[in-house]
């Protein structure tokens, strides 16, 4: 399905976030380009650093710093991790692929594509993403920002990166739904002895060489998030680290805005930055759980299928069962950043948590 889109997605490749073309001569030319703009990235902040624009007060001046620094070190992180996995990304292509074609072959599946609302949800995000940029440039000409010009490629290149990855972890998603739902009609067909007509040939359905099949599609779609996790974990944890560190410290400003520190303009700019990031965390962190309560949903269509024996299975079929259910729960499908989290609700209030205490903090600090 990812080849599909290519047409379309090929084009983020301006800012570096996917490959221009499987040909070898083009990545090199991408990868020339994408050391461009890290070095551009890399540059400018330090230039920036080094002689800041206006005169601040030391606490403003070191958030700002802290927040600049962050983003830079994000967008590099991002644009080296795709960079060095251009085959990889196709690789990642092509086992969508793949198991789509399984799914249609061995499990007898319409797999089609994602649902309108999906793609009106992503293209909404990733439009409003860039639209909520509009408000800082024009604070930034009236009143200036520190840091804005320097920061708004990173800002972009972060924002599209986190739209391509809502799109990645829907496609995941979808896929997923997919087996628990072809699991879900062979627990009807035993539950109703196979005499149902689900797909005209319940018995086939509840054979061993279609339990099979679902074993062998559930293990190849937990290499595929195992990819997926591998391919872009670094650009996950830090992208979080950004949007974690941005929002927190758009939200002191606005309370030092509406204590009458900084001029009432400033909160077009604050709320134009840490709404999006909040909205891009819930967003990921609910994908994330979504992917995950399906893994416990096809855990459970299996338990339930164990726990209703028919004399007419084979001792094989109980084996291969329970095989399933220990791969089911020893191999979670779930989005990992390279073992330091996992994207689900977990994680959403955890950050809620963290992002609470932080600010009594600055609060604290900018009282002193």
């Amino acid at each position: 399905m990812l080849y599909s889109l290519q047409p379309y997605l090929k084009y983020f490749a301006l800012l570096g976030l996917v490959p221009w073309s499987e040909s070898s001569h083009p990545q090199v030319m991408q990868k020339v380009y994408s050391v461009c703009l890290i070095a551009f990235n890399i540059a400018s902040s330090v230039i920036y650093i080094y002689f800041p624009p206006t005169s601040e007060p030391f606490l403003s001046l070191m958030v700002n710093i802290i927040v600049f620094a962050a983003k830079i070190v994000c967008v590099t992180v991002i644009l080296l991790q795709m960079m060095v996995n251009y085959a990889d990304y196709y690789v990642f292509c092509m086992e969508i692929k793949c198991l789509g074609l399984r799914l249609q072959g061995e499990l007898r599946m319409s797999v089609g594509g994602l649902s309108w609302k999906t793609y009106a949800k992503v293209i909404g995000l990733g439009l409003s993403f860039l639209m909520t940029i509009m408000p800082s440039i024009y604070v930034d000409l009236t009143l200036g920002i520190l840091y804005f010009w320097p920061s708004l490629l990173p800002i972009l290149i972060i924002r599209m990166q986190c739209a391509l990855m809502l799109l990645y972890v829907d496609l995941l998603g979808h896929h997923v739904c997919l087996l628990g739902r072809r699991l879900k009609n062979v627990l009807d067909c035993h539950l109703l002895g196979a005499n149902c007509i689900l797909d005209g040939d319940c018995g086939q359905l509840c054979s061993l060489e279609f339990l099979l099949a679902l074993k062998r599609s559930h293990m190849d779609l937990y290499h595929l998030f195992t990819h997926f996790n591998n391919l872009f974990g670094w650009s996950i944890l830090s992208i979080y680290v950004v949007l974690f560190t941005d929002s927190t410290v758009n939200i002191y400003w606005t309370q030092q805005v509406l204590a009458e520190i900084y001029d009432y303009g400033f909160l077009y700019a604050t709320f134009a930055v840490f709404v999006p990031s909040l909205v891009i965390i819930f967003v990921l962190c609910r994908c994330g759980e979504f992917c995950k309560r399906k893994n416990e949903l096809i855990g459970s269509y299996l338990r339930s299928l164990s726990c209703h024996p028919s004399p007419a299975r084979e001792p094989a079929y109980y084996e291969l069962l329970s095989e399933f259910i220990m791969q089911v729960e020893h191999n979670s499908l779930a989005i990992n950043a390279e073992g330091f989290m996992e994207t689900d609700n977990s994680l959403l209030m955890s950050l809620l948590a963290a992002k609470v205490t932080y600010l009594i903090v600055l609060m604290q600090f900018s009282s002193v």
